[in-house]
């Protein structure tokens, strides 16, 4: 065995949640230093879109559609799901005194980690 468990496998999945984290605050902080909040209002829309998009990964593993390569989808699956995430995220921001933001915050998290936990899931299969 190469590495230790905590080395091959605990620390990139941690790795990986704290990059988005960090890329999501690191936009949000841009846009309020720009002056350009607004912009992160809207994020919402397009997140939504590629939620909505990288469900062709789904479909093509239920054979729904029958065209493309498996793989090519997953891969495509997952880079949709990382900036889905990062839209959605700067979308909800950190507003301390609104509950809707905070709950799709914690949904979006609980979809991320869950995310994140099939790919190594997969790659140990």
């Amino acid at each position: 065995m190469k590495g230790s468990l905590l080395a091959r496998e605990i620390l990139p999945f941690y790795a990986s949640l704290a990059l988005l984290l960090g890329a999501a605050l690191l936009v949000d902080a841009v846009l309020h230093l720009a002056d350009a909040v607004w912009i992160g209002r809207w994020l919402g829309i397009p997140g939504v879109l590629l939620i909505l998009g990288s469900f062709g990964h789904s479909l093509r593993k239920r054979k729904i559609i029958r065209s493309g390569n498996p793989i090519s989808y997953l891969r495509l699956h997952e880079r949709m799901g990382w900036a889905e995430s990062l839209l959605v995220l700067v979308h909800t921001g950190i507003h301390f005194n609104a509950l809707l933001a905070w709950l799709a915050l914690i949904a979006m998290l609980v979809n991320v980690t869950s995310g994140l936990t099939g790919i190594y899931l997969l790659q140990r299969a």
